[in-house]
């Protein structure tokens, strides 16, 4: 009768650890490992109860050592079992060692193994793990699906990643549904999904259950607002994310970073600036240069240019940042602005030698178009439109100016003036000064060509 009422117990430990209920699952827990009188269960139940203290981490990492302890003290075999190696690796991983991932074929302790190769980024062993971690309870079984999402999107599989979120928070309890959503429509975002990252957010509008959380979903939803090309509405996401932040007292970095982005977007450079100065001033060391260049580019546009230049030196000066012909381009296009040429065609082809080709090839462009070397201009627009992703502010650019400087060249090519001409026209709006250049040489280009011109 006592062993039936012990499994009873344990069975409704099990039901509420399933139903994410973890105060109720612990008290009942605890009091049942008390009233344990054998050893060999004790020990079970308190692998079990290092189990949940697992869940939390660096937070939880007292109980889950205490718990080890006291089980191999109940009963010493339990350490030779794959489940407590397991939970004593993972215990190991995160006190910050690097402890060795060995093989067991038991799916609990391959669940926690996973976790320690995530931990330490190998994701092709944390992803092995978690192949061999099959038939697992269901309140390991979410977790797990979210681990290999979260391995994915770290290895930018964005796809598989929103595959494996969303059906994690198909499995999980209600409370911890909201953050796997969210999860999973951050990664849509990544993907290209932007129309369904969006409704998984709208799916879950009404369940944040903290100022912090809502203040992710917001910004969240602003990111795919501005994904879908609704800079306005990003806007409003992101104000609104900055409310409740600011009455929280938890500002963010990304926050401030992601308004700076969509403000250039509107034109709005000034504030640009400002918002791109707030989040450089709450950025991580690692992301200090990143965030000085968005800065840097919001200053270049409101006409700053003294600061601007101050800030893309400094950028440039970053051996170690990765986008060092971006800044070195950036350079370029802001010497141009101010009219020096020789400065500005330098740090173009500095910008080139360092790879970022469609940019340094449209200031050299540029440089020659002023000095009136039109040939050798067209030859640098030419590469620009076929090193910059179609669509682009630079292939635009490119095809606008390859297009105007065949037109300064009588039109030797009429076809490739008309090609040039149709494909900027189909990017730029109507109401921009362009369209109606392009269509005048457009429309030349049509009247040469039916008149039999060929190339000179």
């Amino acid at each position: 009768m006592r062993r039936q009422l012990g499994r009873e117990t344990m069975e409704r430990v099990i039901a509420l650890i399933n139903e994410g209920n973890y105060e109720a699952a612990f008290d009942r827990l605890t009091r049942l490992i008390e009233a344990e009188p054998s050893p060999e269960a004790r020990a079970a139940h308190l692998l079990l109860l290092a189990e949940l203290y697992s869940f939390y981490g660096p937070d939880g990492l007292g109980g889950l050592e205490e718990a080890l302890l006291l089980a191999e003290e109940s009963w010493p075999q339990i350490a030779e079992t794959p489940l407590f190696q397991a939970l004593a690796t993972e215990m190991e991983a995160i006190s910050g060692q690097t402890p060795e991932i060995f093989a067991t074929s038991d799916p609990r302790a391959c669940y926690h193994l996973a976790q320690v190769a995530a931990m330490q980024g190998q994701a092709g062993s944390a992803l092995d793990c978690l192949k061999a971690a099959h038939e697992l309870p269901p309140y390991l079984a979410w977790r797990a699906l979210a681990t290999r999402g979260r391995v994915l999107e770290e290895m930018e599989e964005h796809l598989r990643a929103l595959a494996a979120y969303r059906e994690a928070a198909r499995l999980a309890p209600k409370n911890e549904r909201f953050f796997l959503i969210l999860d999973a429509a951050a990664v849509a975002v990544e993907a290209g999904q932007a129309e369904e990252g969006r409704a998984l957010l709208l799916s879950v509008k009404d369940e944040a259950q903290s100022a912090d959380a809502l203040a992710t979903w917001h910004y969240l939803l602003g990111r795919a607002e501005l994904a879908l090309e609704n800079p306005n509405r990003a806007l409003t996401a992101f104000v609104e994310a900055e409310k409740i932040e600011a009455e929280a007292g938890e500002p963010s970095y990304g926050l401030p970073l992601a308004k700076g982005q969509t403000l250039m977007q509107l034109g709005r450079y000034r504030e640009a600036a400002e918002a791109f100065a707030t989040a450089h001033a709450r950025a991580p060391e690692e992301e200090r240069t990143y965030s000085l260049h968005e800065l840097a580019l919001a200053e270049l546009e409101a006409g700053d240019f003294a600061k601007a230049e101050t800030h893309l030196k400094e950028v440039f000066a970053d051996s170690d940042y990765p986008h060092r012909g971006a800044a070195a381009s950036d350079l370029a296009e802001l010497y141009y602005r101010l009219g020096d040429l020789e400065a500005a065609r330098a740090w173009a082809e500095d910008a080139r030698a360092l790879g970022h080709l469609a940019g340094a090839e449209l200031i050299l462009g540029h440089v020659a178009f002023e000095r009136l070397r039109y040939e050798e201009a067209l030859e640098h627009y030419r590469r620009a439109a076929e090193v910059a992703p179609e669509g682009s502010r630079d292939w635009l650019t490119a095809q606008q100016m390859a297009a105007d400087t065949l037109a300064q060249l009588g039109f030797p090519d009429p076809a490739e003036a008309l090609r040039r001409a149709e494909a900027a026209l189909a990017h730029t709006p109507p109401s921009d000064e362009w369209s109606a250049t392009l269509s005048a040489y457009a429309k030349r280009a049509r009247e040469l060509l039916s008149q039999g011109r060929t190339l000179n």
